[in-house]
């Protein structure tokens, strides 16, 4: 079995105050990565796209998904890594999460979170994590940024 998963945090964001975590938007710079992860990951092959329940991450993957032409998987977090292992995600997938959930993710998948920690202001990482067999994983740190025209 070997599957390739690309893992990361939702794009910028400007909390508002008062509004729930799970509400937070994507600001202008969040919407342009989120068009950017078209131009990096688009022709990788994906074919499933996870994210959590927060908006954040649903809008980080909503260009992918158009270009795709793929639905949204939001499983219950406890069950994230079984449904990316599964033969049903097939061999590539993405995954839009968390600052505190991508290294978790990348940890369960078998990998080595490769460090630092991911900050505040980190969204522009970008993990490909390649998977070899049960708890046997490698993975790679990027960096994407906003293109320009």
């Amino acid at each position: 079995m070997k599957k390739t998963v690309i893992l990361l945090r939702h794009a910028d964001i400007d909390p508002p105050p008062g509004s729930a975590p799970d509400n937070w938007p994507l600001n202008a710079a969040g919407k342009a990565r989120a068009k950017t992860l078209v131009h990096v990951v688009g022709s990788a092959g994906i074919t499933a796209v996870f994210a959590s329940s927060a908006a954040r991450t649903q809008k980080t993957a909503a260009p992918i998904l158009t270009t795709l032409g793929l639905t949204l998987r939001v499983p219950a977090p406890a069950q994230l890594v079984s449904e990316v292992l599964s033969n049903g995600a097939g061999n590539v997938v993405l995954v839009v999460g968390h600052s505190n959930t991508v290294p978790a993710t990348i940890t369960a998948l078998g990998a080595t979170f490769p460090g630092p920690p991911i900050t505040a202001t980190g969204h522009d990482d970008l993990f490909v994590v390649t998977v070899h067999g049960p708890n046997t994983a490698t993975a790679v740190r990027l960096k994407y940024g906003n293109r320009t025209p």
